[in-house]
């Protein structure tokens, strides 16, 4: 992918600029302080979109920092092609979610996005760390200090950069971090608090199984009792329903172990069939009706089959019709269901409520129980009663230990899941660092090969120990850049850097150096030029403030787009 043009309408200290580049090697010149290193922000900033800091750090990040006065234009455009096909790519910078647009210029469509405000997945799928890491090549003077702190900090680059993909993440660090954040999560007196709580639990036992066999006792202990008494009482009743039975009274001379239950008798199964056998149909008033309605309907099969005119079976019809009405009155009449306002006498009254009294008084017995069996009854119905108190209040104890428990188990199970996440960020981290390293195998003969051609093959090996140390070799022996000389510092720094970006750049994303050339004739210039073709990109953006590497390159004849700020 290359970039065609960009347009930064309100960015850093340009306002609606428009800079056109092409494939290949472009030169933007430009004198201290004429905005290469914002030109440099806004490629990464339109093709990732800037970051904003959050508090105390806020006033000093790329966000702040090239944001116009105002704010309100803050945004830019850039046309890209990428595998043949041209695309805008159109950014808000104060808009943190959809605020980058794409639209095929072909068609006039816009482009769906696979993530809001992000074209990865959609252009290109390398991330913004890695592009500014590896694709963005800074001024060496930015990593500050002499030349052994410059040689320190690419070190430290380049260890981070073999070990999690990105410069400002050491894995050590990251590791000892997350352990160190791990210990606050720790959660192992919450489960001694746990057990502790089960062991009671436990000492309690089966409390809902006891509860519930303390009351299938009392139930059967109920149903017992009441047999008993229901098979008393059916004796009592068989005795009471005896013709001529003498009904006892309560007899003083009775033993003291007894007690006397008064019940009711009931109706024999036999007595109660002879009643129901002996009633008449007659009595029922819809056996009369459905009688009479028979009655009727025969009489008038009969009229219509002998044949009669239609007048005269009419007449037979109404005339039956009255004959069974008046005949299912009289009968109504003569059972008495007309009868139901008129009032006894008082003879009959008398004799009414006469019978009532005797029909009741023969018909009750006192019935005998066996004190002690009675008191047996009572005494395991209070022992129940205290048994299923008893087991009640364990079985609430019981439930709030288990209320208590499941508390302190959410609040383990919280820490347990940061704890998890924070081993599973540690293991990414090392499967990643993995990864990399696999990358970086091969790192000292990509640095070896670049930085021959950076120094005119006088400096053709350079190797890396374990800790990313880089040492070349001069007359057979390996010495740290830092004893060679400034120029060797600078030669080694934008050598591994350009080793960085050929390992890193899968993709043919643009590569970005910010005044990192610094060459004295044409045969370092043919060098450089020689070391930057080795990284594998269609587009370089190269930004200079040396005026004499702009005038060489049109005195070589070097084919390349240079671009005046």
């Amino acid at each position: 992918m290359y970039i065609n043009k960009l347009f930064l309408k309100e960015f850093g200290k340009f306002n609606n600029k428009e800079i056109k580049l092409d494939k290949g090697l472009n030169v933007l010149y430009g004198e201290p302080g004429a905005g290469k290193s914002t030109i440099r922000d806004f490629v990464s900033g339109i093709l990732y979109g800037m970051n904003k800091t959050k508090g105390l750090g806020a006033r000093g990040d790329n966000f702040a920092l090239r944001k116009p006065s105002g704010g309100n234009g803050y945004a830019g455009k850039a046309q890209v092609t990428n595998a043949g096909k041209s695309h805008l790519m159109e950014r808000n910078f104060n808009m943190s979610t959809d605020g980058a647009t794409l639209t095929d210029i072909e068609s006039g469509k816009d482009e769906r996005l696979v993530s809001k405000n992000s074209y990865r997945g959609v252009l290109f799928d390398m991330d913004k760390s890695t592009f500014v890491d590896a694709m963005c090549v800074d001024p060496p003077e930015e990593m500050g200090g002499d030349d052994k702190a410059l040689c320190d900090r690419l070190e430290k680059y380049l260890q981070n950069m073999k070990e999690t993909g990105c410069s400002g993440i050491n894995r050590a660090d990251a590791v000892a971090y997350l352990e160190n954040e791990k210990k606050k999560y720790d959660n192992q007196k919450y489960l001694v608090q746990i057990e502790e709580l089960e062991a009671q639990m436990d000492e309690l036992g089966e409390v809902d199984k006891e509860l519930e066999d303390i009351r299938t006792a009392r139930r059967e202990e109920l149903d017992a009792y009441n047999m008993e008494i229901a098979r008393l009482k059916r004796e009592a009743r068989q005795l009471v329903n005896e013709k001529d039975a003498e009904i006892p009274d309560e007899d003083e001379d009775r033993e003291r172990s007894r007690i006397f239950l008064e019940v009711e008798a009931i109706d024999d199964e036999d007595e109660l069939k002879e009643k129901k056998k002996h009633k008449k149909l007659t009595d029922n008033i819809f056996v009369i009706m459905a009688t009479g309605i028979m009655v009727v309907a025969v009489v008038m099969l009969v009229v219509h089959l002998v044949g009669f005119q239609k007048s005269i079976q009419q007449l037979f019809t109404i005339c039956t019709i009255a004959f069974v009405a008046i005949t299912i009155i009289d009968g109504l009449f003569r059972k008495g269901a007309f009868d139901s306002d008129k009032l006894p006498s008082e003879e009959e009254f008398r004799r009414t409520i006469y019978e009532m009294g005797r029909a009741t008084e023969s018909r009750t017995v006192r019935v005998e129980i066996d004190r002690a069996f009675q008191e047996e009854h009572d005494r395991k119905l209070d022992m129940f009663k205290f048994q299923e108190h008893d087991a009640i209040e364990k079985r609430d104890a019981y439930y709030e230990l288990k209320e208590k428990r499941d508390a302190i188990f959410a609040d383990y199970d919280v820490l347990e899941t940061e704890k998890k996440a924070i081993d599973k960020a540690i293991n990414t981290i090392m499967d990643i660092s993995e990864e990399f390293s696999g990358l970086f195998a091969g790192m000292d003969g990509r640095v070896s090969d670049i930085l021959s051609a950076l120094s005119g093959g006088q400096y053709q090996e350079a190797k890396l120990d374990d800790e990313m140390h880089v040492a070349v070799k001069k007359d057979d022996h390996f010495f740290r850049a830092e004893f060679l000389g400034h120029e060797v510092v600078r030669q080694v720094y934008l050598a591994v850097r350009l080793a960085v970006a050929e390992i890193l750049n899968n993709e043919k994303m643009p590569l970005v150096l910010d005044d990192v050339i610094d060459v004295t004739d044409e045969s370092q210039l043919t060098g450089v030029l020689k070391a930057m073709s080795m990284v594998n990109t269609e587009q370089t953006i190269l930004l200079t403030s040396d005026k004499d590497l702009v005038n060489r390159l049109e005195d070589m004849h070097i084919a390349c787009n240079v671009v005046t700020l």
